[in-house]
């Protein structure tokens, strides 16, 4: 027995200094990302523009009930008056979000349901989509990324953010695999706060940091209702309307999050969705999408 329990020990020992070796470096890079944040006029005014988007509709590819509500894994499609789409995050294969979902389910959560993966699920109009980018690179967010570019007649742009190509750390580096195996081309964007996509007018890209180095917003706006995709600075709405931070041990040992850079974020989303007109809505939440009038494209 007390040889088992020296071993035990030894094992934790070990653990916590693999765990020290990874955390404590992608805490200290986090911390020091801290982007401009623009203010609304800004935003407002990029958004003001000819030939902007026409439609957009969430695409889920799994959810999983937890507490306090469904875990979804969407991507969203965004439609120009042209027919062209641009897809912001592209969930997850059914196998991979599977194996994705194994681990919650050990803390409590159900069983992970799938619905196909986008390329599955939008089938021939799969080569409508000339655009793509992530909220994060997180694998839950980019894992259907090479069946969308290996389904294409010509495979759609990757855009990425500097911050987002250039600043990755562990939890980065494995959904970064997906870009690599894909094999649609990929551009950078602009410095500016306020970025542009080009060939995609009046959708905006905003560097948060606080998640992960490359933590990225997207904004758009369609007959006069302003759409902003936050990605996981918080896992829910509600955490954005109550200003609720993340479980601790989440942002200290699973995600290594700049805690204060994240609550400035709620914030400042907050005061976003305050104004009228406008719909602030996180990666994962699918119940909040269909409660703001987002339409499932499985619904079209």
């Amino acid at each position: 027995m007390r040889k088992f329990l020296l071993y035990l020990l030894g094992f934790c020992i070990a653990a916590f200094v693999v765990l020290l070796a990874l955390t404590v470096p992608a805490r200290w890079q986090i911390q020091h990302i801290t982007p401009e944040l623009p203010a609304w006029e800004a935003l407002d005014a990029a958004l003001n523009v000819a030939g902007g988007p026409i439609s957009l509709a969430y695409v889920n590819t799994a959810s999983q009930a937890m507490f306090p509500g469904e875990l979804g894994h969407p991507g969203i499609l965004v439609e120009w008056p042209d027919g062209r789409r641009f897809l912001i995050d592209t969930g997850m294969p059914p196998e991979n979000a599977r194996e994705f979902g194994a681990p919650i389910e050990l803390l409590g959560a159900g069983p992970t349901a799938t619905f196909g993966s986008v390329a599955t699920q939008l089938g021939p109009a799969v080569d409508s989509v000339r655009g793509i980018a992530f909220t994060h690179l997180h694998s839950d967010h980019t894992e259907g990324l090479p069946e969308i570019c290996a389904a294409q007649q010509k495979a759609a742009t990757v855009y990425q953010a500097p911050l987002q190509q250039h600043e990755l750390n562990y939890t980065t580096d494995i959904g970064m695999k997906a870009l690599d195996a894909a094999v649609c081309p990929r551009q950078g964007l602009a410095e500016d706060v306020v970025k542009t996509i080009p060939g995609f007018p009046g959708l905006l890209a905003v560097s948060l940091g606080g998640h992960t180095p490359g933590s990225t917003m997207y904004a758009l706006r369609v007959a006069g209702k302003t759409w902003i995709f936050s990605g996981d600075i918080t896992n829910d709405k509600r955490s954005i309307v109550e200003d609720l931070p993340k479980q601790w041990w989440y942002s200290a040992l699973v995600v290594p999050e700049d805690t204060d850079r994240t609550a400035l974020l709620r914030r400042w989303l907050r005061q976003l969705d305050q104004r009228n007109d406008v719909s602030v809505l996180p990666a994962h939440d699918v119940a909040a999408m269909a409660s703001a009038g987002l339409a499932s494209w499985a619904s079209e």
